[in-house]
């Protein structure tokens, strides 16, 4: 009888020590399970700050649309440097004139291409004094690849003769080229001026000589009032240098000849 309930309590004690060791067992198995999210997340945590990010250029344009405004052999230049992965030097030379206003068309459009094309395109700002003469004056020796030039016409009327001009700006253009063999000047005129008299032969004779000899040129003057019509007064100065207004309008021709929208 006392082998029997001897035998009866250690069954209880092996059934009680199952039951625990069961519970033990699983407990600890559901621990494992829950904990094993938090280790995911932990491990992919790590492994995402032991990867680099991908490195990403925000300084890419897209030239083609950029420059589907300009003359064919300026979109040449463009498209050139950016296939040799090098960038455009850019020269706005002219009187005082780009500096007029508030600001003045060249620091607007200094400006407008830094935005557009970021680092693509390195740009100088030449205030020159005098008249056509003065041109041969310009440093060039940084060798650029277009120069915006206003040539001087306003302060060459009766001065120096629209042939001599004519030189002066064929000369100018030897220069750039000695430094950079395929290098371009694109011509724009002065701002008109009310009542002007033979200014306009001037300007007229510039249009002929750009178109005559291959030279890109702009035309802003179509978006400026006659130099007929009193309110081309509200876009000068009393000196006749462009007000802030009459440089904004400048400006924008030349944005939209160099950006494309």
């Amino acid at each position: 009888m006392k082998l029997y309930k001897i035998g009866a309590v250690l069954a209880v004690l092996v059934c009680v020590i199952a039951l625990v060791f069961s519970y033990l067992t699983w407990q600890d198995k559901l621990e494992n399970v829950l904990d094993k999210p938090e280790e995911a997340r932990a491990q992919s945590s790590d492994k995402a700050e032991e990867e680099p990010e991908a490195e990403t250029n925000d300084d890419s344009v897209n030239i083609e649309e950029l420059i589907a405004n300009m003359d064919p052999q300026v979109q040449a230049i463009f498209e050139a440097r950016n296939s040799e992965g090098e960038s455009v030097k850019l020269l706005i030379a002219g009187s005082a004139a780009l500096e007029s206003g508030e600001p003045g068309y060249a620091e607007q459009l200094e400006a407008s291409l830094a935005e557009a094309y970021g680092n693509f395109i390195e740009a100088d700002i030449v205030s020159i004094e005098g008249t056509s003469e003065s041109l041969a004056s310009v440093d060039l020796s940084a060798g650029y690849d277009v120069v915006l030039l206003e040539p001087m016409t306003l302060m060459n009327n009766d001065r120096i003769a629209i042939e001599q001009e004519r030189e002066h700006i064929k000369e100018f253009d030897a220069a750039l080229t000695a430094e950079k063999e395929d290098a371009l000047v694109v011509l724009h005129p002065p701002q008109p001026i009310y009542g002007a008299g033979y200014y306009l032969s001037q300007v007229t004779a510039l249009n002929e000589f750009a178109s005559t000899n291959g030279y890109a040129y702009i035309n802003h003057w179509s978006a400026w009032p006659d130099t007929d019509d009193e309110l081309l007064k509200e876009y000068l100065a009393e000196d006749g240098l462009p007000n802030t207004k009459g440089a904004q309008v400048w400006a924008e021709e030349l944005q939209a000849y160099f950006i494309a929208n």
